[in-house]
C-alpha cells in the first residue's frame, strides 16, 4: 500500500494521513503505509535477466554482500617475480 492511505484495510473506515491507528477498529496503520525499500533500490534489467538469470542473481548477491562489508582485493604474486 502507498503512503496515501485513505481507508483502513481492515474495516474500511476513512483515515487521515496523520493517523497511526484506525479510529474505528484500532488497527495499526504503520505497516500499510510503508513502502517496500528493497523494491525501490533494485531495478530490473529484464533483457539481461532473461538472457542469463544466474549471472544477474550473482550480481545481486555480490551487491548485497558489498553493502555489508568492504570487498577484499586479492592480488596475484608469482614467487619468481622480482616485484
Amino acid at each position: 500500500m502507498a503512503e496515501g492511505l485513505k481507508f483502513c484495510p481492515h474495516c474500511g473506515a476513512p483515515v487521515t494521513p496523520n493517523d497511526q491507528q484506525c479510529p474505528h477498529c484500532e488497527t495499526d496503520l504503520r505497516p500499510f503505509r510503508t513502502k517496500p525499500a528493497q523494491a525501490d533500490q533494485q531495478k530490473l534489467n529484464l533483457s539481461a535477466l532473461y538472457a542469463n538469470p544466474y549471472r544477474e542473481g550473482m550480481k545481486r548477491l555480490k551487491a548485497r554482500e558489498s553493502n555489508d562489508q568492504a570487498p577484499v582485493k586479492h592480488r596475484w604474486h608469482w614467487p619468481w617475480s622480482k616485484e
